[in-house]
């Protein structure tokens, strides 16, 4: 019996880590022009809206380029190299209703998941106000500026983070076995946003939008919750700088009732054909070669020491030491 090739895995892993860095790299070089030319057009025009505007906008640009280039050149890598195709064996695709419900279960798993982490995190210091003050601050006194936010905010992350972590990291890693496609997906989702207030429920929603993407195979259902995820926050922060605390306070306390019943419901449902079909996902199976010949996945072990390739080890370093210098900076600022 034939078993999958460890460089080959090894190889993926380091053409992945290679788009994670263009992902960052392109994110801090942007951003960095980005600002320059607001200086320059604040000197030039002084701080007027149609300024404001175009760097909202630019924004926007700097943010959607930043995760699509990563695609388009981790496609262009793979199309490339030099490897050998593992196909796995098909199963069915999960039913809209099933894929649905596990939308919810994900739902209320990743805002759960965000209260833990925000009293986890200010349980040991006030990191928190640092991020609110000069990380998430935000001018929402006009119109354009609530419209730009939420487009910023809701619509570009949900659809270019799940273009590059789940149609992009996930299916590329499904010939190693879903479970594994998922969880990578999901530290490496994590690992991105390279901030410890959403490193426990960044990674928790990573695990929900991996699994529905893996179990529906369409893109489509990951996108949705990401965005009504991303969409109530973004609509919670728009309430809270415009309307009143007690409207604020029930808008807060009525999304996460709907939320809790939805998870609720859904959980049920799902754990009823969790324990009827005995699996959680479905192991690999991949097909005989071209000539008939079994082939035997790498096994856990394999793929979990793989993942540490040379240049995922610089990603997650970089990663790491973002996190390490947010949590030093907020110290020095009073």
């Amino acid at each position: 019996m034939k078993k999958q090739d460890k460089g080959i895995y090894g190889s993926l892993m380091n053409r992945i880590a290679v788009a994670m860095m263009i992902n960052q790299g392109a994110l801090l070089v942007l951003a960095t022009a980005l600002g320059i030319a607001e200086s320059l057009l604040l000197g030039l025009f002084g701080d007027t809206e149609l300024i404001d505007a175009i760097m909202r906008t630019g924004e926007c640009i700097v943010y959607f380029v930043s995760f699509t280039l990563p695609v388009v050149i981790f496609n262009l890598m793979n199309k490339n190299a030099d490897k050998e195709i593992y196909e796995p064996v098909e199963s069915e695709k999960t039913t809209v209703a099933k894929s649905l419900v596990i939308l919810f279960v994900g739902l209320g798993a990743t805002t759960m998941t965000a209260y833990v982490n925000y009293h986890i995190v200010n349980a040991f210091s006030d990191y928190s106000d640092f991020t609110q003050e000069y990380l998430w601050n935000v001018e929402l006194d006009h119109p354009y500026q609530i419209i730009i936010y939420f487009i910023y905010s809701a619509i570009i992350p949900a659809v270019v983070e799940e273009l590059l972590f789940r149609g992009t990291v996930c299916r590329s890693l499904t010939v190693y076995g879903k479970g594994t496609a998922v969880v990578i997906s999901a530290v490496l989702f994590s690992l991105m946003h390279a901030n410890i207030e959403q490193l426990l429920y960044t990674f928790i929603a990573g695990l929900s939008l991996g699994w529905l993407y893996v179990e529906s195979k369409n893109i489509i259902y990951p996108i949705l919750l990401h965005f009504i995820n991303n969409g109530i926050s973004a609509l919670g922060d728009i309430i809270y700088e415009k309307c009143s605390p007690t409207v604020y306070n029930a808008y807060s306390n009525y999304s996460d009732m709907l939320i809790w019943a939805a998870m609720g419901i859904s959980l049920t449902v799902l754990l009823a054909d969790i324990l009827r079909k005995k699996s959680f996902i479905r192991p690999l199976t991949l097909k005989p070669d071209e000539n008939g010949e079994q082939v035997a996945p790498l096994t856990p072990g394999e793929r979990a020491r793989g993942f540490f390739s040379p240049a995922m080890m610089i990603f997650v370093i970089y990663s790491v030491a973002t996190m390490i210098f947010y949590v030093f900076l907020s110290t020095q600022v009073e």
